[in-house]
């Protein structure tokens, strides 16, 4: 997700739904690339027997490298992020969620470092 997220989606998605995708992303903001990657993950990966042939984070990836090309057009990708149903309260909510494990993780750490 890291070459999604940092190059926008361009080494991955057709140029029409790039464009489309910076369009929307230019106008709703960064939760736009959020809605994007969790529809390619749950389109890519959520198939039928696609998670028994990736038994390790290398097929994984390769999968998510190469998502199907009928889930990259325009149309089904928009219209599927729009399926979502995600708010602008979900996202935050999500982040004070991952904010909290990370400070929490931290703080482990310490402990095991003091120790």
């Amino acid at each position: 997700m890291t070459e999604w997220f940092l190059c926008v989606f361009t080494r991955t998605l057709p140029w029409d739904t790039i464009l489309r995708v910076w369009d929307m992303f230019l106008c709703e903001g960064v939760k736009i690339v959020f809605k994007v990657a969790l529809v390619l993950l749950k389109f890519s990966l959520g198939r039928a027997g696609v998670l028994k042939k990736c038994p390790t984070m290398y097929e994984t990836l390769e999968v998510l490298r190469n998502p199907p090309q009928a889930i990259m057009e325009e149309e089904f990708l928009i219209n599927q992020m729009h399926r979502l149903n995600l708010t602008e309260e979900d996202f935050e909510y999500e982040h004070r969620r991952q904010m909290a494990k990370r400070r929490a993780a931290q703080l482990e750490n310490k402990k095991i470092i003091r120790r």
